[in-house]
């Protein structure tokens, strides 16, 4: 009765919260890792692997830290994040 059940641990590759399949999130680069909710924040993330947020916010006019909310999915993109991307897509 007082018995309590422990979790067996899992590889620290599979306790990253992605979209994409376990097997395919350890060969990602930590960036696209990161973004694990957000299908944009992936996006910008492909576009710059390094340091996305920093050239989000320079290019749509953001601030470093509203760029990363997005990056990670915690707030929706703006219009001027998408024309970014959209722009640097295209370009």
């Amino acid at each position: 009765m007082g018995e309590s059940r422990q979790r067996p641990s899992r590889p620290s590759s599979e306790n990253i919260r992605t979209s994409v399949p376990r097997d395919l999130a350890k060969d990602l680069p930590v960036n696209l890792a990161r973004a694990r909710s957000s299908k944009f924040g992936l996006v910008v993330c492909a576009l710059w692997p390094v340091k996305p947020a920093l050239n989000l916010a320079q290019r749509s006019g953001i601030s470093e830290r509203m760029a990363q909310y997005i990056i990670d999915g915690e707030r929706k993109p703006n219009v001027r994040a998408a024309l970014a991307v959209y722009a640097e897509i295209i370009d």
